[in-house]
Order: structure tokens, then C-alpha cells, then sequence
């Protein structure tokens, strides 16, 4: 089972006046405030108030164990947990947001085979993806940023955010309708993960030359070799990809994307494993090219225990186009569950 635990929410929204509406819950309660959220994709069963919270009496969990569904899955089967803010309480899309919360991430969870599960995330108009979420695959702990149908992880706990972002930035020169190319990133991330995962499997499994490819330095003839092979044009893709392949779906961050990624030196998100994390974000929804709402560059800016993560700026979430009718509320902020099926479920 895994188990996600939140206190001491608090939304506030600045419209450009000295004034702000302000959305608080610290759960101290032990009960769910049906006039601050919606339990439509969280079942009774899979809500607790674990004791002592962060600071004060309780805290509020979602949980997801074997067997477990859930709700608006699309095409695949998933599992979800999740509270999500009333509608009453959205601002309006562009408004200038801020939002903190302290949670913690419990229970088992794969270090592989966890691929796809979100821990948080902020659905504006026209949104498929989230534009803004917080993620914890394979057991890491990152932030992603949404540019249409692009991806941009912006910020994570691992062992080289750095290298992270080099490996993302490789992606991002790729053709997404190149097919060799989609599928040679996918077959690259299930080698990096058996060599990572389970050494002895790889190395009976996979041929000498195919080893010594993967361990090569760039420049080295295997590596040139295998590069060209999986359908890629930069073989330090290679040697950088270790610190990517936690990612889900890393085929949706090939491809340009407008967005403007400034890390702080010390850009390293904290592991909610069992500690408390906390967070706050400055979120002001926009896109250059919308044609409704707000018409200018969006900026997402993140701090961890009281350290400032990232700024990002750009084009954030769907473009808004004015056949689309959308009503330009939001984003709403969602926090709990919604993976992809794990069999046997953790």
C-alpha cells in the first residue's frame, strides 16, 4: 500500500487587488470540509487522519492498496486517490496563486515498475496532462512543467538534477514523430533500468558488445554504433540517461518546448520518503499564443523546507483558442493518488 499524507493546506489568490481569497484547511479536525473539497475519485475506505500531522493534532491521508480502482482512467487502467479543491473556490485563469502544504510519502513503493504516478497536480481549461504536477516514480520525487502535449521535468530529488536536465535537454532536440527515434528512447530507458535494477539479469542477458556499448565513453566507435542503432543522433544521450530513466512516458518530453527552466544552485528537491516535505508555489497561468485568456508568459516559481527550487517561465498548460469555449477558471489543485496500475498493486 502507499499512502499519501497532506496538512496545513493554504490557497491564496491575488487578482491585482490589496485583497486576497484565501482557501486554509490544516485537517486538525480529522474531517473532510465539503465546502473546500470535492471526494469524487476518492473512495471512504481509502481516507485516514493519521496522528500527530506536521505541527498539529492530524493530518489527512489518501491510500491506494491491492485491488483498488479508479474514476476518468481514459483508455488505460489506473488507480486513483485524490481530494481536489471545490469549484467555487478556483480563481480565474492568470490570476497570480499561491499554495502551501507540508506531505510525506509512505508505504511501499517499487523502485522500478512504479512508472506514471502523480502525487499532486494543477488542471487549468483545456488541460489533458497537468500543467504544473509533482511526481514520485520509480521512487523519485520531481516536478513537471506541461507546454501542450510536451513535458519539462523542472525540478527532482535526484542524485543529479543536474545531469537530468542535460539528458531532457538531448530529448528535447528530437523528432517526436520520428518513431525510430520514440522507440529507441523507450528501448534506452529499459536498458538503463535493467543495468540499474538488476545487474546480474543484464549482464547474462545482454550480449558482451552490447555492454560494453552502453559502457563506452561518447566518441567511442560502440557507442557511435549503438546511438545510430536505437534510432539517435547524440550519443552522450547515452551516458546522461541514467539520471532520466526514472521518468514515466519519457517520450512526451521529446521535442521543443517553450519553457524556461532557472535552477538554483542548490536545486535539489528534498525525498519525501517518510518526512515531512514543504512546499510553495507562486503559480501565474499563461501562454504567448493564447487567443483567450491570459496572453503572455506564464511563471511557476517552487521552494522545499524553505529553499527556493526553480523559476520557471513560459508557455504553461493548453493553448486557449477561442472556438474552444472553455470557461477560463482554475488551475484547480488536486493532491493524493492517480497512478497506472501496478501488478501486483504496493
Amino acid at each position: 500500500m502507499i499512502k499519501i499524507s497532506i496538512v496545513a493546506v493554504s490557497v491564496t489568490v491575488l487578482a491585482g487587488t490589496a485583497m486576497g481569497q484565501t482557501l486554509g484547511d490544516t485537517f486538525d479536525e480529522k474531517a473532510i470540509d465539503n465546502e473546500k473539497w470535492t471526494t469524487q475519485q476518492i473512495s471512504t475506505g481509502q481516507v485516514s487522519f493519521p496522528e500527530p500531522g506536521r505541527c498539529g493534532p492530524a493530518a489527512i491521508a489518501a491510500s491506494v492498496k491491492q485491488g483498488d480502482s479508479g474514476t476518468a482512467c481514459g483508455d488505460e487502467d489506473c488507480q486513483r486517490a485524490e481530494f481536489r479543491t471545490i469549484k467555487t473556490s478556483w480563481p480565474n485563469f492568470g490570476d497570480e496563486v499561491w499554495y502551501s502544504f507540508s506531505f510525506r510519502v509512505e508505504g511501499q513503493v517499487a523502485p522500478t515498475g512504479s512508472h506514471r504516478l502523480v502525487i499532486g497536480q494543477w488542471k487549468g481549461p483545456g488541460d489533458d496532462s497537468p500543467m504544473l504536477a509533482q511526481r514520485f516514480d520509480d521512487g523519485v520525487f520531481y516536478i513537471t512543467v506541461q507546454d501542450n502535449d510536451t513535458r519539462r521535468v523542472v525540478a527532482s530529488a535526484a542524485e543529479n538534477p543536474g545531469e537530468t536536465l542535460a539528458a531532457q535537454e538531448i530529448l528535447g532536440q528530437l523528432n517526436r514523430d520520428d518513431q525510430q527515434a520514440v522507440q529507441g528512447v523507450q528501448s534506452l530507458q529499459s536498458l538503463e533500468t535493467m543495468l540499474k535494477r538488476q545487474p546480474d539479469f543484464a549482464k547474462q542477458f545482454l550480449s558482451p558488445a552490447l555492454q560494453k556499448a552502453l559502457q563506452s565513453p561518447d566518441g567511442e566507435p560502440e557507442r557511435k554504433r549503438l546511438t545510430e542503432t536505437l534510432g539517435l543522433t547524440d550519443s552522450s544521450l547515452l551516458s546522461r540517461f541514467s539520471e532520466f530513466a526514472f521518468v514515466a512516458e519519457p517520450e512526451k518530453y521529446i521535442g521543443p518546448a517553450a519553457i524556461e527552466i532557472i535552477s538554483e544552485a542548490q536545486n535539489r528537491l528534498p525525498d519525501p520518503t517518510g518526512k515531512w516535505v514543504d512546499m510553495i508555489y507562486r503559480v501565474q497561468p499563461g501562454r504567448i499564443d493564447n487567443e483567450i485568456g491570459p496572453r503572455r508568459k506564464g511563471e511557476i516559481v517552487i521552494w522545499a523546507n524553505g529553499k527556493k527550487i526553480v523559476t520557471v517561465r513560459g508557455n504553461i498548460g493548453a493553448t486557449l483558442k477561442k472556438e474552444s469555449k472553455l470557461e477560463l477558471s482554475g488551475p484547480y489543485f488536486k493532491f493524493g493518488i492517480y497512478r497506472k496500475r501496478v501488478t501486483p498493486a504496493s
